[in-house]
């Protein structure tokens, strides 16, 4: 399954030169993977409250090709490619019509909110 949602890039998301910070691409990569969990009727509060379950970014592979820039709409792609019993990798790209502008595979763990050490993911969760 595969998720896309449009993001406007604002004056906050640019740097000097008036480009889209390199950084804020892992804050639209983050809203893309909760959005697509929400679609999936995955909800972070739900699992926090009633599993006390969370997640978090072990590791970001990420490929910058080309700029956004003020006022652009994006669109924020994101499916999941890989997963086991704790972790799931998820892809993503940004891009700006058909031009893929950044890439990224992002892995996330899950976590007991308890200890914060890594704990399996529920059956039938992805």
């Amino acid at each position: 399954m595969k998720h896309s949602f449009k993001q406007r890039i604002i004056y906050a998301d640019t740097d000097a030169e008036g480009v889209v910070y390199y950084a804020n691409y892992l804050k639209f990569f983050e809203r893309g993977r909760m959005e697509f969990l929400r679609e999936l009727g995955i909800l972070l509060k739900d699992l926090k409250e009633k599993k006390s379950m969370g997640f978090t970014v072990t590791r970001v592979e990420c490929d910058y090709m080309a700029p956004a820039s003020l006022d652009e709409e994006i669109t924020i792609n994101t499916e999941v490619v890989e997963k086991t019993g704790a972790t799931v990798a998820f892809y993503q790209q940004a891009l700006r019509g058909e031009r893929v502008l950044v890439s990224a595979k992002i892995t996330v763990c899950a976590i007991s909110l308890k200890s914060f050490r890594p704990m399996r993911i529920p059956e039938g969760l992805f």
